[in-house]
């Protein structure tokens, strides 16, 4: 696991993010997925159905602001001489520690050529088992403010966006950080595709959906947070297709390894998590992990040395 945690992004039309693991850099970086188809110390919430429904929307993002954190950071890695990529927090356990209370910010839009704000949606944090730890809905501009009390330790799990209409059309959207968070998280953007979209991008992608399936989109960066091209991913099953980004934002079935931006989709997933495995150069291993995943749903995620 390498000191930089990374973070859910999107090719025009999905997941935004910076590192979590540090203190917040904006930076427009983009992959395309599938979308059917990233403190007071003490007391947690109580982990129920019945949570409120935070109405202290910002009017944008506070991509400056970090709360105070209760454990000192570790140092960030050193770079190594590898082609001006860095390499050397491979195998380095992530920091300890974490903030009393923990903000994730964000937005979500609308799949499409146009991603449009979407106002009303249902966003939760959840743990790895899936107890929901806080919820709220986006407001007018389609933004969201999650806020937890940590209690000073790092929060594992996932942020998920659902429409509260079933009826609606939407499936439901998940962003995975690479390791627990550990800082406040400004800029998380998620996208709903509708069966319109989700048809699109696969079509683009040059693959039949398989019905009870997930898709994972991939982002492998090096320890300074910076994507890394030429990295081919494959899954320890051996099942998905994986589809790699191109410079436009654009999946492609000619591609055999990430471009610029270090980005690849993997489609038809089964089960519940997926073991990804990022080589570069012949073989050598640049990121490994296992990722949760969920049927008729996307997830987007990072690895890092």
């Amino acid at each position: 696991m390498g000191a930089t945690v990374a973070r859910p992004r999107c090719f025009g039309n999905l997941w935004r993010g910076e590192p979590s693991g540090m203190v917040p850099r904006m930076r427009a970086l983009t992959v395309m997925t599938l979308g059917v188809v990233a403190f007071a110390c003490g007391k947690s919430e109580a982990p129920d159905a019945g949570l409120p429904v935070d109405a202290g929307f910002d009017a944008g993002f506070d991509a400056g602001f970090v709360a105070p954190i209760c454990l000192p950071d570790a140092e960030d890695a050193g770079a190594d001489a590898d082609a001006g990529r860095d390499f050397s927090c491979r195998g380095r356990a992530p920091a300890p520690g974490g903030q009393a209370e923990l903000v994730i910010k964000g937005k979500t839009t609308r799949a499409g050529l146009q991603r449009a704000p979407m106002p009303g949606i249902q966003v939760d944090l959840l743990t790895p088992e899936g107890t929901v730890l806080a919820r709220t809905l986006t407001d007018d501009a389609g933004l969201y403010r999650l806020s937890y009390d940590a209690g000073c330790r790092p929060v594992a799990g996932e942020v998920r966006a659902t429409h509260p209409s079933p009826d609606a059309g939407f499936y439901v959207s998940y962003s995975v950080p690479e390791a627990p968070w550990s800082h406040d998280r400004s800029g998380l953007e998620l996208v709903l595709f509708d069966s319109s979209s989700r048809s699109l991008a696969a079509g683009l992608s040059n693959v039949t959906l398989v019905d009870g399936t997930a898709v994972l989109a991939l982002t492998v960066v090096d320890c300074l947070g910076n994507p890394v091209e030429g990295v081919v991913f494959t899954t320890a099953s051996g099942m998905g297709a994986v589809r790699y980004i191109s410079p436009f934002g654009l999946p492609s079935a000619m591609l055999t390894s990430t471009g610029p931006t270090g980005d690849a989709v993997i489609f038809n997933l089964p089960g519940s998590s997926a073991e990804v495995i990022a080589t570069l150069d012949g073989g050598q291993v640049v990121g490994q992990r296992v990722v949760p995943v969920h049927p008729d749903s996307a997830t987007g995620t990072f690895l890092s040395p």
